[in-house]
């Protein structure tokens, strides 16, 4: 068990973890707000990995399921494991799976920078937003490439600047504006880490992939109201903010930031009705060389 006092990195994927544990219950209560604004980028990946009926196929970082859920239902004669940190977003995964009766999907709590994986066990590698997050990415990669048959895919998507996904982004710089939180140190993992898509190209390149590609996605997420939009933002903040939060104002939900987050959002309603929030993720594409 490594000691996380001496070892900053194994002390931050266990905040991670518990991050992750504490928000599942806020990602399966907005599963279908993200899901349909996430969609054109799931499609993205299962076009990426090439599936077909008998694929097997490896997610990396599958939080409450998805891509493996998406995954599974078109490999009827394949199997997926998705692999994921926090317990709590593998229960969520787990219950959705058997909501949709899929059988040939499992999915295991396992450090995605410890995996032991058989050697060409797999036809395709996808990871939908869990690469950023991972403080040696570049060992996961390795770990992909191995687990990869010769001429298998790996398909990533990673957001884009935070300022490129204020669905995500805008609460939590609100709420770390009035905290006068400073800025994270640079190269430190998080969901903007990996913006720059020609040095994550790069970093599958110098991992031994081959035909590397990037395709930039413009998606938009559609809450109902500024309501709606504020409410997401809440019970997605991770719970030190919202601890901050509580011990600087006397509440998590302090009225003048969550107003502040609300006229912010005001920026996106749209003339039809309800928001729309666009936001930027890039996917990438290698392939394991024949």
């Amino acid at each position: 068990m490594p000691d996380n006092e001496s070892n900053p990195a194994a002390a931050f994927k266990a905040q991670q973890e518990r991050n992750w544990h504490e928000l599942s219950a806020g990602w399966d209560k907005w599963y279908e707000l993200f899901e349909r604004g996430a969609e054109p980028v799931t499609r993205s990946l299962l076009e990426g990995a090439g599936l077909t009926a008998g694929s097997s196929v490896l997610d990396i970082g599958s939080g409450t399921g998805q891509p493996a859920l998406a995954i599974a239902a078109q490999v009827p004669e394949g199997r997926v494991v998705g692999v994921d940190q926090a317990e709590g977003m593998l229960a969520v995964a787990r219950r959705r799976a058997a909501e949709l009766r899929l059988d040939n999907v499992e999915f295991l709590r396992q450090d995605a920078e410890e995996l032991d994986v058989e050697a060409g066990a797999y036809d395709a590698v996808v990871s939908r937003w869990g690469l950023m997050f991972l403080p040696d990415a570049d060992r996961v990669l390795h770990t992909a490439l191995r687990a990869l048959k010769p001429g298998g895919s790996c398909t990533v998507s990673v957001w884009g600047t935070a300022p490129q996904v204020p669905m995500l982004s805008l609460a939590f710089g609100v709420a770390a504006a009035r905290l006068g939180l400073p800025a994270p140190p640079p190269g430190l993992p998080g969901p903007f880490s990996m913006a720059d898509s020609e040095a994550l190209c790069a970093r599958f390149t110098k991992a031994g992939f081959t035909d590397v590609t990037a395709e930039e996605h413009r998606i938009v997420f559609r809450p109902q109201t500024v309501e709606e939009f504020v409410e997401f933002s809440w019970d997605l903040l991770p719970g030190w903010l919202r601890a901050k939060l509580a011990e600087t104002f006397g509440d998590e939900r302090d009225e003048r930031t969550v107003q502040a987050v609300a006229t912010a959002a005001r920026e996106f309603e749209s003339d039809g009705g309800g928001l729309a929030v666009p936001c930027v993720a890039h996917c990438v594409r290698a392939v394991k060389p024949s």
